[in-house]
């Protein structure tokens, strides 16, 4: 319940404090409220990822921008200083697809190759969620390889992601991008409270824009690994797929339809 006191276990402690001892921060680069598909609301989204010691979020809902501007609302409040990055989960024919530091969202069900462009249009990073994952839609080998072919500019991949949508496939993704040679990120891909944070990415600096350069010069690092997500009882991930599976797409085809929606992210909120 969003009125109980909050319990909150730390993850990744003594990585963290190793890496605030070489002028690093922590990043959660996956997250999604109770506005998409997850179960957190913007306001116990804010006060986890505080107790957990994040500097910079991103907010990536499912092909949509509004809990970005739900969270980003809570924030300019002063409800916290932790930075949030505007970004969105898209749903590509593909597989899902990161872009962070966006502005709007991009066409539902479109070809990757087009999210790719439209991220790009208005100066977005774009990165692989889960890749070549079994459970979620994901990018596979081949598509992965026939991008980069291609030359279509591809930012970071996630190497940690606690949720078992890419876990069969963590270690390959690793050696693989040894050839690929994406930014490497963590991210907790979290749509619980609890799981907030168990996937995370360091980065020298502290802001938002110090980790946008990072992933650009490539001096991320996934963390994560030390410590496993809490484990909720079945009916929590029941509950979690009914709501992804019933509840959330009517209100995204609802979005859609009035796509006329135009949830857009502050000029002075989006890093160029």
């Amino acid at each position: 319940m969003e009125n109980q006191p909050l319990i909150v276990p730390e993850y990744g402690e003594p990585e963290q404090q190793s890496a605030e001892a070489q002028g690093m921060s922590k990043a959660d680069l996956h997250l999604h409220t109770n506005l998409g598909d997850g179960t957190a609301s913007p306001q116990r989204l804010l006060e986890v990822a505080k107790q957990r010691g994040l500097k910079v979020i991103a907010v990536t809902d499912h092909d949509h921008m509004e809990g970005c501007k739900r969270v980003q609302e809570l924030i300019d409040q002063g409800e916290t200083d932790i930075e949030m990055i505007w970004g969105s989960e898209v749903t590509t024919r593909q597989g899902h697809f990161l872009g962070l530091f966006m502005k709007r969202p991009v066409k539902f069900l479109t070809h990757v190759e087009a999210a790719i462009e439209a991220i790009k249009e208005q100066g977005g990073l774009c990165l692989i969620p889960h890749p070549m994952g079994r459970l979620v839609p994901s990018l596979s080998r081949r598509k992965i390889d026939d991008l980069l072919t291609r030359g279509y500019p591809i930012d970071g991949i996630e190497l940690y992601n606690p949720s078992p949508a890419n876990a069969g496939a963590r270690e390959q993704v690793k050696q693989l991008n040894d050839e690929w040679r994406f930014a490497g990120t963590g991210s907790s891909d979290a749509h619980f409270w609890q799981h907030i944070g168990a996937g995370y990415t360091l980065f020298p600096g502290s802001t938002a824009e110090d980790l946008r350069q990072a992933i650009l010069d490539h001096t991320t690092r996934a963390g994560g690994q030390e410590i496993r997500p809490e484990r909720l009882p079945l009916t929590s991930y029941i509950g979690q797929c009914f709501w992804s599976m019933v509840i959330d797409p009517p209100r995204k085809l609802s979005r859609m339809w009035l796509s006329k929606e135009v949830t857009e992210a502050p000029e002075a909120k989006v890093r160029q």
